[in-house]
């Protein structure tokens, strides 16, 4: 349907739906409502279609900061200190030679195991425990993000393999 008739049909059409809208424009004027258009989109092959059908909808003059290709970099304009901001923070994103040592001792004197990583094969059984989220990942040949991702869902991952960041009991 198109969007302008849909917004027209709730502004004036006699509607028994839509009083409380009318009443409230009425009261506190249109220039106090925005109206939004909610898309779900449950094919993920069709998601950045859809975002881009939407974006394109956007007047130029309204747009800040704004990229105009979904799914994409490309377009975005950054000013010469925004691009120098980025790049210090990058490259000066580093710890003290004390925090490094501090960090080192932490995580040699964990008595507690809590930054232990559990692997489990598919029968439950314990078939490895790691000191970090780096080492499990290395030993399922994973990226440590998708280690974490799989503690924190409970989730078994691809090759049946269960983690926790605890034992089973």
């Amino acid at each position: 349907m198109n969007l302008y008739k849909r917004f027209t049909d709730h502004l004036y059409h006699n509607n028994q739906s839509n009083t409380h809208l009318q009443a409230a424009i009425a009261l506190y004027g249109l220039e106090n409502f925005e109206y939004f258009v909610i898309s779900f989109v449950t094919d993920k092959g069709l998601l950045i279609k859809e975002e881009q059908k939407y974006m394109d909808m956007v007047p130029s003059n309204l747009r800040y900061n704004f990229c105009p290709t979904a799914g994409s970099c490309l377009g975005v304009v950054r000013s010469a200190e925004t691009k120098a901001a980025i790049s210090a923070a990058r490259l000066g994103a580093t710890h003290s030679v004390e925090t490094k040592a501090a960090l080192r001792e932490s995580i040699k004197g964990n008595t507690n195991r809590a930054l232990c990583v559990y692997v489990y094969d598919e029968n439950n059984v314990l078939v490895g425990s790691f000191p970090s989220h780096t080492a499990a990942g290395a030993f399922l040949d994973v990226h440590p993000t998708n280690v974490s991702r799989l503690i924190n869902t409970g989730r078994r991952n691809r090759k049946g393999f269960l983690i926790y960041s605890a034992p089973l009991t």
